[in-house]
């Protein structure tokens, strides 16, 4: 008789900047990396601290265990110098930028364009959904998957994360 062969699923490391990002980011997941299916989906949060601080979080954390790929979500109201990326491709780390926040990123999935700037774009995500960004559970109302396969047509930076889910 066979022996079972054991599939062997893709690993994926994201790494948000923080509480919003992870949450968001488990949502993806949720939606995308069904029980059993395709990619195995490790989220961390960064705890914030700019741009370095993330990337270099990611190095770390792929120093540790081994990834088949690495996603830094990363905000793009602080400039990323030359350094950083070049930093992220030699590591292997794509970086994914939300511009100029996550709120803005969210704000452009729901068809809204965002302001140009971070603290009006909080203030406005908070007055469209109402809805607590750190908690995952809260993202589903607002951003079904239909919703999301609608906007990655529109949005670049959503179509290159969501591939990444899904292997």
């Amino acid at each position: 008789m066979a022996r079972y062969k054991r599939e062997i699923k893709k690993t994926l490391l994201v790494v948000g900047e923080g509480d919003s990002e992870k949450a968001f980011l488990q949502h993806l997941r949720s939606l995308y990396c069904t029980r059993g299916d395709g990619v195995k989906v490790t989220i961390r949060n960064a705890h914030g601290k700019g741009p370095d601080n993330v990337v270099n979080f990611a190095i770390r954390q792929l120093n540790v265990c081994s990834y088949d790929a690495c996603v830094v979500v990363l905000d793009t109201d602080i400039p990323w110098t030359e350094l950083l990326k070049k930093k992220a491709k030699k590591a292997n780390i794509e970086l994914v930028g939300s511009s100029p926040c996550l709120e803005g990123f969210l704000l452009l999935i729901l068809g809204t364009c965002p302001p140009e700037q971070s603290v009006q774009c909080k203030k406005d995500i908070k007055r469209f959904l109402g809805i607590d960004l750190t908690e995952w559970e809260s993202y589903t109302s607002s951003f079904p998957k239909t919703l999301l396969e609608d906007a990655r047509l529109k949005i670049p930076q959503l179509d290159r994360l969501l591939r990444y889910y899904e292997g």
